[in-house]
């Protein structure tokens, strides 16, 4: 499987406040291009191409720092409650889709430590539940114990993304970048579980360079490890840019 996706990220700070925190909306619009290959000549998986993936949007409190007695931070969190809506590209007859083809509810918690002026610790701690697929797609009539495949449900999920940095300069920032999934509910099939959950560990070295007041570059590489019924990725690279406007 290869993969090529654009991710559009709008991001909004209201003037409104609540529970103490700044309220905020966001807004994500992937486009993505899938290609699968096989070994065997011959064999193929249908679908694919350049498409637009779900949107996902929701709203979020950001809090202030918690300042030490030096003035400088030396804690900050935030909270968002994303909603993932099936509106990217899905064909019932495609093995490759854009779309997962259901929703999804995607909390999650962020924050970042910082216990010594030039190193911090931050995670991002989500949670993910899916909705029933009542159209599952293949490119083949789908049958399980015996019977057509009428819906689908992906289990119940949670996952922590993590980093760790330290400044070499005030811009320049390398560390150690990861995350660690966890499926925590089987899959269903016509609404009977199916075994293998998921997991993965992935980890690596990461770099930060913030490269004017209103622009910030991260480079990451992760290698996967304790993986579970899943693919298992040996490298991956991911490059983000981030600016204001």
């Amino acid at each position: 499987m290869d993969s090529f996706t654009w991710i559009n990220h709008v991001a909004y700070t209201s003037p409104w406040h609540l529970a103490g925190g700044t309220l905020g909306f966001n807004v994500i619009l992937p486009l993505t291009w899938l290609h699968g290959r096989f070994d065997q000549p011959g064999a193929a998986l249908s679908g694919g191409g350049t498409a637009l993936g779900d949107v996902t949007f929701g709203s979020q409190l950001q809090y202030a720092p918690i300042v030490g007695a030096s003035g400088q931070p030396i804690f900050v969190q935030r909270f968002e409650f994303d909603v993932i809506a099936p509106t990217g590209q899905y064909k019932h007859n495609a093995d490759l889709n854009q779309s997962s083809g259901y929703f999804s509810l995607n909390p999650y918690w962020a924050a970042s430590l910082f216990p010594l002026p030039k190193i911090e610790i931050s995670w991002r701690l989500h949670y993910l539940y899916n909705f029933k697929n009542h159209d599952p797609a293949a490119s083949y009539p789908l049958a399980f114990e015996g019977q057509p495949v009428s819906d689908t449900q992906a289990g119940q999920a949670a996952w922590i993304n993590f980093t760790t940095s330290y400044a070499l300069t005030p811009s320049l920032h390398v560390g150690v970048n990861g995350y660690f999934f966890r499926q925590l509910a089987d899959n269903r099939i016509n609404g009977t579980s199916v075994a293998g959950r998921e997991q993965v560990l992935g980890i690596g070295p990461g770099l930060f360079w913030q490269m004017s007041r209103t622009r910030a570059l991260w480079l990451n590489a992760y290698t996967e490890a304790a993986v579970r019924n899943r693919t298992r990725n040996s490298l991956i690279l991911q490059a983000q840019i981030a600016t204001s406007f």
